[in-house]
């Protein structure tokens, strides 16, 4: 991506906004695994819920890089994907966050 520099404050609110987005969506999980498993009735379901279950870890796995260098990237896809919201990330710099909307496809 672009070799941005991160403040402490800037630093701040990104770990805040990541963890807030990899909760939100490992909550949205957590309720479809209960809606999923409450409709479990044969034994091969089961094992369509640990598929599912893997698809997602190694998706969240992929998604969630906490490095300087991609986090912009990052950001922009989740707010692409309604994890987190532009708001969360005021305070970064205008630069870093014209990229973001770039990315999440804010400013076509």
């Amino acid at each position: 991506m672009i070799d941005a520099k991160w403040n402490q404050r800037e630093k701040s609110i990104s770990r805040a906004a990541f963890d807030k987005a990899l909760k939100n969506e490992c909550n949205h999980i957590i309720e479809t695994i209960k809606e999923k498993a409450g409709r479990l009735s044969k034994p091969k379901e089961i094992w369509e819920l640990e598929d599912y279950l893997y698809q997602r870890r190694i998706e969240i796995d992929q998604k969630y890089d906490y490095r300087y260098s991609v986090l912009i990237r990052v950001f922009g896809q989740l707010v692409r994907e309604g994890w987190i919201e532009m708001k969360e990330l005021e305070g970064l710099g205008a630069e870093k966050l014209e990229r973001i909307q770039v990315i999440a496809g804010l400013n076509d």
